[in-house]
């Protein structure tokens, strides 16, 4: 018997963007299972066993209090002493609403609930575990982890909210950017919004670059020594080749780290595929460079990493702003069975 498709989704009971067991998962289902998978990694992490020790709070809050006013220092003093006196239900408590999250993103017919989740829990953890990002310290740096991964964590699930178009992955949008392309961001927001949300995120650290402390001659390599503790030997020697390389050069490197990001941010508003590509192979690399040599690969060797960091989220949401032509995703809807194609779908 041949399924008759809805409107609202893939099937019956089956929530736009995700696909029943028969047919491959879409580029956007895809890239929602990514962030799923970094949520349940950050509720794992938190289940580690120097979270739930006393020491835990005091050496975590203080990062998110450091340089901080008092308007925010205040109140993360107050949820420091509170984790402090009792370590083992509220790490418990915080693990399992963040592993919550990511299965409920991961299952195909809670994937809404689990992106509600994720945008409700984010200014909790960007307020008092991250301390805004550090955006209010007078020193924030994406080479040092600024703006915080959690809001990025909260822009990936808007981004990434299914609807309906997302069973017709081959019917590119008429606001995309150029003849016969679609682009993940723009799917949900609208490419106008997609855009200004890229040109504000990167024009934002291309500005932070330009900080007078973050042209310092030192600023580069205090940051590269500050992840050396407890890496094992082969990162620490490669740690150690780069705080030794850069440890005159603060200036000139930022001077190019800001340039890099300010083309990353502008190359959103080309008209042409080949630059808005480069510039997202551009994010990538700087996202890899961020994450060794400024994040220490979030600092998982001592057992005492949160989250991976903001670098593995900048490189989705890279991804998520990759332009496919027509015919590419085309193909990765041909598994897909006509049924299950919304109506109007055709191009």
């Amino acid at each position: 018997m041949t399924r008759t498709a809805t409107s609202t989704g893939l099937g019956r009971g089956t929530p736009p963007g995700a696909t029943d067991g028969h047919a491959s998962l879409t580029p956007r289902r895809r890239l929602q299972l990514v962030l799923a998978g970094l949520w349940v990694l950050d509720g794992l992490l938190k289940l580690q066993p120097f979270m739930f020790t006393k020491d835990f709070a005091p050496m975590t809050f203080s990062d998110a209090t450091d340089g901080a006013p008092g308007w925010l220092a205040r109140p993360i003093h107050s949820v420091s002493n509170l984790v402090g006196q009792h370590p083992v239900g509220l790490m418990v408590l915080f693990a399992l609403i963040e592993l919550a999250i990511g299965f409920g993103i991961a299952w195909p017919r809670t994937v809404r609930l689990g992106l509600i989740g994720c945008i409700v829990w984010v200014p909790f953890l960007w307020f008092f575990a991250e301390g805004l990002g550090g955006l209010a310290s007078g020193s924030p740096s994406a080479f040092g982890g600024a703006p915080g991964a959690s809001i990025l964590y909260g822009l990936l699930a808007v981004l990434l909210w299914p609807n309906d178009r997302d069973g017709a992955a081959d019917t590119p949008r008429s606001d995309t950017p150029g003849s016969g392309e679609t682009v993940e961001a723009t799917r949900f927001v609208g490419i106008r919004a997609a855009r200004a949300v890229w040109l504000v995120l990167w024009g934002l650290f291309a500005v932070l670059a330009f900080l007078p402390h973050n042209l310092a001659s030192d600023a580069f390599s205090d940051t590269i020594a500050g992840n050396v503790e407890g890496a094992p030997v082969w990162y620490v020697s490669l740690l150690d080749h780069a705080t030794a390389w850069s440890s005159t050069k603060g200036a000139e490197l930022g001077i190019v780290f800001g340039l890099a990001l300010a083309l990353v941010a502008l190359s959103v508003l080309a008209p042409w595929r080949r630059v808005v590509r480069a510039g997202i192979v551009l994010a990538l690399g700087l996202s890899v460079l961020i994450w060794v040599f400024g994040e220490g690969l979030g600092m998982p060797f001592m057992g005492m990493g949160t989250d991976p960091d903001t670098a593995p989220l900048l490189a989705v949401i890279a991804l998520v702003y990759w332009p496919r032509t027509r015919r590419a995703a085309t193909s990765a809807a041909t598994s897909t069975p006509p049924a299950a194609i919304p109506d109007g779908a055709a191009a």
